[in-house]
């Protein structure tokens, strides 16, 4: 199963050759390519592999490609009309392999693959089957006491399964699209629906709820398309906690309805030119802020500067961990601990807090009064829209991460967090843990079983097509142990590096790891571009005794950075296995001294390259992990997201490059029925990742005049 890092992809150009002799002459329109698919190295059979032809010339096919299963001989062929393509071959627990293709009429490629096999994962991803009945949107996961499973559904529903069998039964419906749960009991659930928190009673014991009662309703809401009240999460004491975010609003979006005040105005106006790039704002009391509910109903405001803090956590030790979605005033998305009273970057919801309602803060003033992230989840490599934090409480079921952090995302992927405590508050480490192998779409509730395994439930519906993306997963872990970095710690010169297992000598190797810092910009803008991007050179790396830490020494350590850490594919256990995620990146807040300022520094950034012509293979990975959620994998776009489909005429295939370059730097207004804005990408994507995803879209989707 694919684990980690995206794939690394094998590119070699193939030029066309004369007809060989002993194949079948192919008809005079088309051109053949064929061959055989094999492992790298050891040149077997590969089971399950397929071969995937795609380019325009293929544009009467469903996704312009053609897939072939590969026969137990290990060969493929492929007749195709005469043109420039991608060829794929891919296979369960294999590397993908792409090689491109140019063929002419008549003319026939001798193409032989050869997949790399990835390194052997320990964990599996397993699909959970749910009733006929059920529409699998699931919103919220969680489970009783006694091992019962309960999850929710965003058509209002609440199902539960009991803890000795696979029958489902349904608690109850008629919600408002619900958005997590907490299950004390079989017949008592607390679910957070969008207008309240709602405790559902069995109370005659036939196993369905009979009693709804309201817990809290105190924050306001509006009949916005988009607009989701999430948590839900308690502590010990039997608080509850919640959160409200922003709505979007504008661009002709307007609110059919809206309970209690309405305040649409900006609390700091958008200061630049042209349309407000993004159009997510508190316009309703309390949207964009936490609260906490006490076992008695006592509702109180918790904290604010919220944009979708669609993770809502309470961590074991009875602290609040909120996890936060990119777009203006959030540069990227945030996982943080919060604290009572404190302001987490959004200036849109100070319009309800009782300081600052009737001032207006200068930008200046409002990023003096953020509290910094624990960790930041760079964009793309880490998704785009974390969920819930859920923490390894599984005495060891799980692997060797107990007590770190994991999230769903609402691209496949799921990440794992490592923290500790610097100066008296909560920074740390975020790694790739999980993508592919199965993962689906949408996972923006977890929750850990009784059988140790991750639950996972996914919902896209509204942001993307839902067609086999929804429902409930489960992650197993199989016994071995994973060739990983557990940890990331902070020290006096550097980085302590924990593995899982002892780690061969080539871990004391300087030269095999690389550190760049980077900051991230507080701004009203949609994202933010990695800033004062700097390598930071590896001065020595000790390797301990038992090859299970490796204390890393940098030329300097700068507070209030971002330190992404590469491990070079030469470190390996001592047995020969390569480590299955090689990057981390550690939010640096404040150093072991509590110092939070940086101070000068001996290092000089490099100055920018000129830019390159594009590079489609670079542009197909930035689009995998940046607009395939709006755009999907086959460019046919999303209706729910209102985004165009590439395939078709006109559209990106009659525009310049020069107005791709700038339609994906600068942003555009959407055109009705669309009601979507496509944010401004300039914020998050250099000149030269921008300049590679127009190379991608027009190799892929057919040329204009430039």
């Amino acid at each position: 199963m694919t684990h980690g890092l995206p794939s690394i992809l094998v590119i070699a150009t193939v030029v066309a050759l004369a007809l060989v002799p002993h194949l079948e002459a192919a008809a005079p329109a088309t051109g053949r390519v064929s061959g055989s698919v094999r492992q790298a190295g050891t040149e077997a059979s590969v089971r399950f592999a397929q071969v995937r032809i795609e380019g325009a010339a293929l544009t009467g096919r469903e996704n312009n490609q053609i897939i072939q299963k590969i026969g137990a001989d290990g060969r493929y062929r492929l007749d195709v009309p005469p043109g420039t393509y991608e060829l794929w071959a891919a296979a369960p627990d294999h590397e993908e392999v792409l090689k491109r293709v140019e063929l002419s009429a008549g003319a026939a490629l001798q193409v032989d693959l050869f997949l790399p096999p990835l390194p052997v994962s320990p964990y599996r991803v397993e699909t959970v089957p749910l009733p006929r009945q059920m529409v699998g949107e699931l919103s919220g996961v969680a489970f009783t006491p006694t091992g019962t499973l309960v999850v929710t559904t965003r058509r209002g529903e609440v199902w539960i399964r009991g803890a000795n069998g696979n029958r489902w039964r349904r608690f109850a419906a008629g919600l408002y699209e619900p958005f997590g749960v907490v299950a004390p009991a079989e017949d008592e659930i607390l679910v957070i629906q969008r207008p309240e928190i709602t405790r559902l009673r069995d109370r005659d014991g036939d196993g369905v709820a009979d009693e709804f009662h309201t817990v809290a309703d105190d924050w306001g809401i509006t009949g916005s398309y988009h607009e989701f009240s999430y948590g839900l999460a308690r502590d010990r004491a039997g608080n509850l906690y919640a959160s409200s975010g922003l709505c979007s609003f504008g661009r002709g979006v307007e609110l059919p309805w809206v309970r209690g005040p309405l305040q649409t105005a900006q609390y700091l106006p958008w200061p630049g030119p042209g349309a407000v790039p993004d159009g997510h704002r508190s316009v309703a009391r309390y949207q964009g802020w936490a609260f906490r509910v006490s076992p008695e109903g006592r509702f109180e405001t918790f904290a604010s500067g919220f944009r979708q803090p669609l993770g809502v956590g309470i961590s074991p030790e009875d602290e609040l961990f909120i996890s936060d979605c990119a777009g203006a005033w959030v540069p990227t998305s945030t996982f943080t601990h919060v604290e009572r009273g404190g302001f987490y970057g959004h200036a849109d919801s100070l319009k309800w807090h009782p300081d600052f309602k009737d001032r207006r803060l200068t930008h200046t003033e409002i990023t003096a009064l953020r509290r910094p992230p624990s960790v930041y989840l760079p964009r793309g490599v880490l998704g785009t829209s974390p969920g819930q934090p859920t923490w390894d409480t599984t005495s060891g079921r799980f692997g060797p991460f107990g007590g770190q952090v994991f999230m769903g995302d609402v691209s496949a992927i799921l990440t794992r967090i490592d923290l500790e405590r610097v100066a008296g508050a909560w920074q740390g480490a975020a790694f790739p843990f999980l993508r592919g192998g199965g993962l689906r779409l949408g996972g923006m509730h977890q929750a850990f079983g009784p059988d140790g395994a991750l639950y996972l439930a996914q919902t896209v519906r509204g942001w993307m097509p839902t067609g086999g993306n929804e429902g409930l997963q489960r992650v197993v872990w199989n016994g071995s142990d994973p060739v990983e970095v557990r940890t990331l710690r902070l020290s006096p010169r550097g980085f302590t590096l924990g593995f899982t297992v002892p780690m061969g000598a080539t871990a004391g190797n300087p030269d095999h790891y690389r550190v760049q810092r980077f900051r991230y910009l507080h701004h009203p803008v949609d994202g933010s571009l990695r800033a004062d991007n700097i390598e930071v050179p590896v001065t020595a790396a000790r390797l301990g005794a038992d090859g299970r830490t490796v204390e890393l020494d940098l030329l300097e350590l700068q507070p209030g950075h971002v330190h992404e850490l590469t491990v070079d594919a030469a470190v390996t256990d001592r047995a020969g296995h390569p480590l299955l995620n090689r990057v981390a990146y550690y939010n640096v807040n404040r150093l072991l001294s509590g110092e939070t300022q940086p101070g000068p520094t001996r290092l000089a950034a490099a100055r920018p390259a000129a830019l390159r012509p594009g590079d489609p293979r670079a542009g197909a990975e930035v689009y995998r992990q940046n607009c395939l959620v709006c755009h999907q994998a086959d460019g046919r776009g999303s209706r729910e997201a209102g985004t165009p489909d590439f395939t078709l005429p006109g559209g990106i295939r009659v525009k310049s490059d020069a107005e791709l370059f700038r339609i994906v730097a600068e942003g555009r207004v959407p055109e009705p029925p669309a009601v979507n804005p496509m944010p401004p990408w300039s914020n998050v994507l250099t000149e030269q990742s921008i300049q590679d995803v127009v190379a991608h879209l027009r190799t892929t989707y057919g040329a204009a005049g430039r």
